[in-house]
């Protein structure tokens, strides 16, 4: 909605559990529509953050807003607009999966409750195991299973504690598909994830806690970008001959060079903007490019951020 206020909103947000400072004035915004991936080791505020917009925990300080209804003033409007998948989910497990689903259902005072459930059964592809009991699932379909919960009133805001942990591979990719629809039909997803290269995939943006401490936030490329360098790969088809060589030293934009025998490593002034003319010059050189990527990943770069000292910190 143009003009809209984003769905979630931390203005300096904290929290203390005793004398620990778990969320230490968290600003942040989620816009309608996008996904937002929390990060950080555990310890950080990340399920913290989740549970103070899911009205489970107040803010000592600061405040939270979801569409524009705040968590502690306005507790079950916001209930209302959320849906909730805990790291956690403590289902009914002697219960069938559409018994776990319609008690949710039902506590939502939905109209038609046996057709939302049917509705977000079939959305997270377990319509044909409903009347199996849930203890009798693998951990893929448990999951699945607490995403249907969440999602049963259709909610517009998601919020998903480690949605993918546990899972194996295959079952991930799943999940994180189901996630990937949801953003597309317009729900807003914020995600707790350990899983950077999911992140980096799935997440339009993400916000890297530290010690209840927001230290970066952005898209996965502008904090590769600003942690690792504006450092892109080529790799090529043949060598690196005469005409490529001179179609990059002769780019104004090229920072760095570094050559390999049917490679090339550059850094850029930015990455994001100068990466295509770098590829149509080559192009125009004649060489035949195989693929262009960022130099370091998501991950590479969590962990170059986490190797530096807090700001304000005394370490050197």
């Amino acid at each position: 909605m143009k003009g809209a206020e984003p769905a979630i909103v931390c203005e300096a947000v904290s929290r203390r559990f005793g004398e620990r400072l778990a969320l230490s004035g968290l600003t942040l915004a989620v816009e309608r529509g996008e996904i937002l991936g929390l990060l950080g080791p555990n310890g950080s505020g990340k399920t913290t953050t989740l549970r103070i917009l899911a009205t489970l925990l107040q803010p000592h300080d600061g405040a939270a807003r979801v569409l524009s209804f705040d968590v502690a003033r306005d507790p079950m409007e916001v209930r209302r607009r959320i849906g909730v998948m805990p790291e956690r989910p403590s289902l009914y497990e002697r219960q069938t999966v559409e018994a776990n689903v319609s008690f949710w259902a039902e506590a939502h005072g939905l109209a038609d409750p046996g057709g939302a459930v049917r509705e977000a059964l079939r959305f997270v592809g377990l319509e044909d195991r409903r009347r199996d009991p849930v203890g009798s699932l693998s951990k893929g379909l448990k999951q699945r299973v607490a995403l249907a919960r969440a999602i049963v009133h259709r909610p517009p805001v998601l919020l998903l504690d480690e949605p993918s942990s546990g899972l194996d591979p295959s079952a991930a990719a799943a999940m994180e598909g189901l996630i990937r629809d949801l953003a597309r039909d317009g729900a807003t997803v914020l995600l707790n994830t350990h899983r950077l290269a999911e992140a980096e995939r799935l997440c339009d943006r993400v916000a890297i806690l530290r010690e209840g401490r927001l230290l970066r936030i952005g898209t996965p490329r502008q904090v590769r970008a600003a942690l690792l360098g504006h450092i892109v790969e080529v790799e090529l088809a043949g060598i690196v001959d005469a005409p490529a060589q001179r179609a990059v030293e002769s780019f104004p934009a090229v920072r760095e060079t570094w050559w390999a025998p049917s490679a090339i490593r550059v850094r850029l002034a930015d990455a994001e903007r100068d990466t295509p003319e770098l590829v149509a010059r080559l192009v125009s050189a004649g060489a035949r490019i195989i693929a262009v990527r960022p130099a370091g990943d998501l991950e590479r770069a969590y962990l170059e951020l986490m190797s530096q000292p807090l700001p304000g910190s005394l370490a050197a």
